[in-house]
């Protein structure tokens, strides 16, 4: 699973490259349940903020 960390800044850029719809929008998190671990999120966040290890909200 994928974690997002303090440094996200919102930007709003993982959202529509996920194909699983697993990023909850506002305060950004990943949806454990429907994750499925492409690494998607974390390849188009531009401040690094995505990464894999626990998951939830940051």
């Amino acid at each position: 699973m994928y974690h997002i960390s303090e440094e996200c800044v919102a930007c709003g850029s993982c959202l529509p490259v996920c194909p699983v719809k697993a990023i909850k929008e506002g305060e950004p998190y990943v949806i454990t349940t429907k994750c499925t671990d492409c690494g998607k999120c974390a390849e188009i966040c531009p401040v690094e903020a995505i990464s894999p290890g626990t998951p939830g909200r940051r």
